[in-house]
């Protein structure tokens, strides 16, 4: 019973001693780990201790957590404000062009334009600029039209007297950003309802009633007409007609007043009538004056006060007769007739011109030049300097 009782204590005391040695093992592998763990917080990651290995491969391997899937994102909406319109006129017109075709001399018409406003801002018309022969009404400068407003331009145009194409242009401005400036344009062909002929007198002071030539008036349109009226420059030259009469054609007999004639070398004849679209007719008339004087003007350039200037002037008879110069002179007394020489029907004279002494501010002179034909008439020539 002692030797079991002995037996039994001895093997309680190798257990206990077991105990402390695997306690102090213990101790001895937590010493080491936490001097371990302190090492690799200074040195940087290491590899796991042989300990932590093995509890490492005998721990259960932990199922991964399933992913939440989250729903994708919705843009969210940022409310923004509309951008403002911005309001202007707009002009719009219904044509820019208006053909009154073929007309007669003198003929009226009217044109009509429609401007509409079709922008969303009132429309301003700030000028309506017409040109010559053209009157316009219904629209002026400062009118303005309201969205969606239309008003009507009319254009009164009265052909003139020539026969010709005829263009006219006419400019509307408004406040329109895009179309500020609108161009209308007139068309016509101007012909002649009546037929002249001839267009024009040449007239000849040395030959009988001056070779005025018949004056024929014929209508183109077949449309009878009276004359109302005949008329001249200074009525240099007249005609008989009876104003009751009515026909297509009329044939006038010029009378030329000689004298009248010799003091208006150039005029016009004027001749009314009743034909709807030929009002009046209009022929010129020129005159071959009994002498040419070559330079028609005398020009004078640096001047000086009684510092004498040499010119010379030639006398043409142009209906080739004899004359003699009787004197040359000027209306301030500044030429001299120094030398002049003949040559059969013309006259080669030379003269001197002497300028007097400025007068006022103006540095020019102006003067007349008389050159008196022996029994004839006197020939006036312009005279015009500068001084230096």
């Amino acid at each position: 019973m002692t030797e079991k009782h002995g037996v039994k204590r001895a093997d309680t005391f190798a257990k206990m001693r077991f105990a402390w040695v695997l306690l102090l093992l213990t101790g001895l592998l937590v010493l080491q780990s936490g001097c371990q763990e302190e090492a690799s917080s200074t040195r940087g990651p290491s590899s796991p201790s042989e300990p932590e290995k093995l509890v490492a491969e005998q721990a259960p391997t932990k199922p991964a957590e399933p992913v939440e899937e989250k729903a994708p994102a919705v843009e969210e909406t940022v409310a923004t404000e509309a951008p403002e319109v911005v309001k202007s006129p707009k002009m719009v017109l219904d044509k820019v062009l208006h053909d009154f075709g073929e007309i007669g001399p003198g003929a009226a018409g009217t044109a009509e334009f429609t401007i509409k406003n079709e922008g969303t801002a009132p429309l301003k018309i700030t000028q309506v600029r017409v040109c010559c022969g053209v009157v316009a009404r219904g629209v002026e400068a400062n009118d303005q039209l309201k969205p969606g407003e239309s008003a009507v331009l009319e254009l009164d145009y009265r052909a003139g007297m020539q026969p010709s194409p005829v263009t006219r242009r006419i400019y509307l401005r408004s406040n329109d950003p895009i179309n500020g400036v609108a161009t209308l344009t007139l068309k016509a062909k101007i012909a002649r309802r009546v037929e002249c002929m001839p267009t024009s007198l040449k007239l000849f002071l040395k030959q009988e009633n001056a070779g005025a030539k018949d004056i024929t008036l014929r209508s183109v349109d077949d449309k009878p007409f009276s004359i109302k009226g005949f008329r001249s420059t200074a009525n240099a030259v007249t005609a008989q007609f009876d104003p009751e009469k009515q026909a297509t054609e009329f044939v006038l007999k010029p009378q030329a007043n000689m004298e009248k004639l010799q003091r208006n070398l150039r005029g016009q004849i004027s001749i009314d009538l009743t034909h709807p679209e030929c009002k009046n007719i209009r022929v010129l008339y020129d005159v071959l004056a009994e002498y040419t004087v070559s330079p028609p003007q005398i020009m004078l350039f640096n001047l000086k006060p009684n510092d004498p200037q040499k010119r010379q002037l030639w006398i043409l008879s142009n209906y080739k007769e004899n004359f003699e110069v009787e004197s040359v002179a000027s209306q301030k007394g500044t030429v001299k007739l120094l030398e002049k020489k003949k040559v059969d029907n013309h006259c080669l004279l030379t003269i001197e011109l002497t300028a007097p002494p400025v007068e006022g501010d103006r540095a020019v002179l102006s003067d007349v030049v008389e050159v008196k034909i022996k029994d004839g008439e006197t020939l006036s020539i312009q005279c015009r300097g500068f001084y230096q």
